[in-house]
C-alpha cells in the first residue's frame, strides 16, 4: 500500500529546557500534516458539496488556516466561498444556534487560504 504523502509542513517552534541549568533553546521544526481521504473536501476534510461551506469546526480546517492565516478561521471564512443566497442562510442558522463567529475587526473573511 502506497503510504500518503504530508501536503503541508505546518511551521512551529520547539523548547528545550535544559534540566540541569533550566536555560531554554528554541529551534524551529514543523508538523506534517497529511490529506484528507479522497472522499472529502480537500479544504476543510469534511463530506460536503462544493457550493456548501466548509466545516470551521475540524481540526484539519483550524490548523491548516492557522498556519496559513495567522488567526484561528471563523464560519464567516468557512462560508466566504459561497454564493450570496448560501452565506445568508448558514449565517442566520448559525446566529440562531449561537455559533456565529467572524473575522477580528477589520479583516474580512478569507475564502481560500492556501490549501484545496
Amino acid at each position: 500500500m502506497k503510504e500518503p504523502k504530508a501536503i503541508k509542513e505546518v511551521p512551529s517552534v520547539i523548547t528545550n529546557v535544559n534540566v540541569m541549568t533550566g536555560k531554554e533553546t528554541h529551534e524551529p521544526m514543523s508538523w506534517k500534516v497529511l490529506p484528507p481521504s479522497g472522499d472529502k473536501c480537500q479544504v476543510c476534510a469534511w463530506v460536503h458539496e462544493p457550493q456548501e461551506p466548509h466545516n470551521a469546526q475540524t481540526v484539519y480546517y483550524q490548523l491548516l488556516f492557522y498556519s496559513m492565516v495567522g488567526r484561528p478561521p471563523t464560519w464567516a471564512d468557512a462560508l466566504a466561498h459561497c454564493d450570496e443566497k448560501m452565506k445568508v442562510t448558514w449565517e442566520r442558522l448559525l446566529k440562531d444556534a449561537g455559533n456565529w463567529s467572524e473575522p477580528p475587526d477589520g479583516e474580512k473573511p478569507v475564502a481560500h487560504h492556501g490549501v484545496g
